[in-house]
């Protein structure tokens, strides 16, 4: 599960915050929920997704 730079798909949703549009995968929208956060830090800069009960791991 990622966050990647794609076309719209019929399948996805489509979600307006702030001025950006956030297309979701039909794989998401059976969670009860996602956040996308944009972090930025000396470490680290760049978008988060955290998605409520995904359990699996991470790259």
């Amino acid at each position: 599960m990622g966050l990647v730079l794609d076309e719209q798909k019929e399948t996805d949703e489509v979600f307006e915050q702030d001025g950006l549009n956030f297309l979701v995968g039909e794989e998401l929208m059976s969670y009860p929920g996602f956040t996308v956060d944009y972090t930025s830090s000396f470490l680290r800069k760049g978008f988060t997704v955290d998605v409520m009960g995904y359990t699996g791991g991470r790259c």
